[in-house]
């Protein structure tokens, strides 16, 4: 599995090497194992600060296709350097000498094919306060951690209401669908329900209103979906004009209505069963990605793709992370969205229904 998200506000300091390790769990929102995470840098100085990558560690066998990969994704997206760090992958050998020094050097020669340095290239068995770390190039560089929890990039993730799980699997739970009882009782419902359950109104006024009234409800703290408003907001998320302008509440990504948003659109990605479910996923992962957090992006694609493999919103997108397209653009198309009209999306819920 590949993870992958730009720096944005967050700053890394690629000079100092255990500093760069401790980073790590909060750049990627969890904690790596097995990994190999490749920060890149641009600009002629590089002193610009890029993408960060993190991919699986290779099975033995394919580290020449592993190292490629990650060399032709930071080549296309004009990166001039790149600092590398293992995390895991076995433990030093009794010289103290770092695992998988194989991998290493074909992911260095893979990247000086197109002209990208290595500035560092790391190792720590983990990210934890009081763990050694070492270098693959000189014997003599290593340290210690410092607990990644006192460093100026966790004050500013934690300080945005961001929580660093213990690993990708944690992660990825938050996705999960929910009781399959429930989910299936829900979707008997909807295959009973061939009409919009809004009789005698605007289906697309109506589908907003019920939205507005689940953000006023989740901005309250209730994230309680009943079946009823399920099959109402499946209903409301499968119209188009709906969708868009619940897409327009991603931006600004720091606002209450922004993270309530997105809140929302992951609760429902576990109380709607498949395919409604990838409406909201697909939202969950249009809101991640204006927040530039491409980890929750792809993972919440992975979902919407799993539930609906033809749903349009989640292959725009999954072209759009797979191109590695910065966020700051996807983030400009909402402002710019939102400049040409009204959002119809809000906290206040016009005529919404409890």
């Amino acid at each position: 599995m590949t993870t992958s998200t730009p720096t944005g506000r967050t700053k890394v300091d690629l000079k100092d090497p255990a500093d760069l390790l401790a980073a790590i769990p909060y750049l990627l929102g969890f904690h790596p194992e097995d990994s190999v995470v490749v920060f890149g840098v641009r600009g002629p100085d590089r002193k610009q600060q890029g993408i960060v990558l993190r991919v699986d560690l290779p099975p033995p066998g394919l580290e020449h296709d592993q190292a490629r990969d990650l060399a032709v994704r930071l080549a296309l997206t004009g990166h001039t350097g790149a600092a590398v760090a293992v995390v895991g992958g076995g433990a030093a050998n009794p010289a103290g000498r770092p695992p998988r020094r194989r991998f290493l050097r074909r992911l260095e020669t893979s990247l000086a094919e197109y002209g990208i340095p290595v500035l560092h290239s790391l190792w720590a068995p983990r990210i934890d306060a009081g763990v050694k770390w070492g270098c693959y190039r000189e014997k003599t560089c290593g340290g210690v951690l410092p607990d990644p929890r006192d460093s100026v990039i966790a004050a500013i993730v934690t300080g945005d209401g961001q929580i660093t799980r213990e690993s990708r699997s944690e992660v990825e739970r938050l996705y999960a669908p929910g009781p399959r009882e429930t989910l299936a009782r829900r979707a008997d419902l909807l295959t009973m329900m061939a009409e919009p359950p809004w009789r005698g109104k605007d289906v697309v006024e109506a589908g907003v209103a019920e939205v507005n009234a689940a953000l006023a409800r989740a901005a309250e703290g209730d994230l309680t979906i009943t079946d009823a408003q399920a099959v109402r907001l499946a209903w409301a998320l499968s119209l188009v004009e709906v969708r868009g302008a619940c897409m327009l509440s991603a931006a600004p990504a720091e606002s209450p209505l922004a993270r309530t948003a997105e809140t929302l659109w992951l609760t429902l990605a576990r109380e709607l069963p498949e395919p409604e479910s990838a409406e909201a996923l697909s939202l969950k992962a249009h809101a991640a990605y204006v927040r530039g957090d491409l980890t929750a992006t792809g993972m919440a694609l992975a979902r919407a793709r799993e539930a609906d493999p033809e749903h349009g919103l989640a292959k725009l997108l999954t072209s759009a992370l797979d191109a590695m397209v910065p966020p700051s653009k996807v983030a400009g198309l909402v402002v710019k969205q939102r400049a040409e009209g009204t959002p119809a999306i809000s906290f206040d819920p016009p005529g919404g229904t409890a």
